[in-house]
C-alpha cells in the first residue's frame, strides 16, 4: 500500500489549519485589540457619579449629556480604543462641571430674587411658607 504524501498534511496526518482560515474582517470597521497588548496608561475615570449627581441636584439637560459620555469610557476603554475613551472621560467630566455651574448660578440668582422680594416686601412663595414678613 502507497501512502500518498501530500503538501497540506503534517507528519501526524492532520491537515493544516491555518492555510484554509480566512483572517477575520470585523464588519464595523474597527479592529479587535490584541490581547497581549498593554494599554498606554491606566483607565480613566469615567466620572459617571458626578454626572448621575449634576443631573439629579443641579441641572438635567447638561448632566444627561455626562451621563451619556461617562457611559460609554468603559466601552471605547475594552475595546481598545483608548485615546478615544480618554476624550470621552474628559468630556464627561467637563459637562458635570457645566452642569453644576449652571445649577449653582440659578441657584444664587434665585436666592437674589427671594432676598430682594422679601426686602421690598413682596410676597413669594417662600415668604408665605415661613411666615416672615
Amino acid at each position: 500500500m502507497e501512502v500518498i504524501n501530500d503538501q497540506n498534511q503534517n507528519q501526524n496526518g492532520y491537515y493544516n489549519q491555518n492555510q484554509y482560515q480566512q483572517p477575520y474582517q470585523n464588519p464595523y470597521g474597527y479592529q479587535q485589540p490584541n490581547q497581549n497588548q498593554m494599554p498606554p496608561y491606566p483607565k480613566p475615570s469615567n466620572n459617571l457619579v458626578w454626572g448621575i449627581l449634576t443631573t439629579i441636584l443641579c441641572c438635567l439637560p447638561f448632566g444627561i449629556v455626562s451621563i451619556v459620555y461617562a457611559s460609554k469610557v468603559d466601552s471605547l476603554w475594552y475595546s481598545g480604543r483608548y485615546l478615544e475613551s480618554k476624550d470621552a472621560a474628559r468630556k464627561a467630566g467637563t459637562w458635570a462641571i457645566v452642569s453644576a455651574s449652571i445649577g449653582l448660578l440659578f441657584f444664587i440668582i434665585y436666592i437674589v430674587i427671594v432676598l430682594l422680594a422679601a426686602a421690598k416686601g413682596i410676597s413669594t412663595g417662600l415668604t408665605d411658607y415661613l411666615d416672615i414678613y
